[in-house]
């Protein structure tokens, strides 16, 4: 059985300049492997589509809050407290992390008051425990 002139083409045009010896293991590969996974390894992997931005004001708040030691559940619990406080609103939230509490405080609130909010608790609880490292 001998080849095709196409096919004898496409075979020089695909492997080039290669040594004998090298062209006896790919053969030898693709007599050993499925098609599948020799593609598999032959084609370049598939990119990851990129990860989506988060809310630009989450992001702020975590980073002001960060000097407070413990679980974003805290923060946002404390947050929810704070800010009802300081505009004297009763709030009965119960966010499960920073995320969920900036979504519920915008329903009343701006994002600058929330923005102002967090930073006001960082100075309050500094005030409280004066420590300058962590705040609790």
């Amino acid at each position: 059985m001998s080849l095709k002139p196409e096919d004898a083409k496409l075979l020089r045009a695909a492997l080039g300049k290669r040594s004998r010896a090298e062209l006896k293991k790919i053969f030898a590969l693709a007599r050993s492997h499925p098609d599948r996974q020799l593609m598999a390894a032959s084609l370049p992997a598939k990119k990851k589509p990129a990860k989506r931005k988060g809310d630009p004001l989450v992001r702020e708040i975590e980073q002001t809050l960060k000097p407070i030691m413990g679980p974003a559940q805290e923060k946002a619990d404390l947050l929810i407290e704070h800010i009802a406080k300081k505009y004297k609103r009763k709030l009965a939230f119960q966010p499960k992390g920073l995320a969920d509490a900036t979504r519920q405080l915008r329903t009343k609130f701006s994002d600058d008051q929330i923005s102002a909010g967090a930073k006001s608790l960082i100075t309050h609880l500094s005030k409280i425990y004066g420590g300058s490292d962590g705040v609790v």
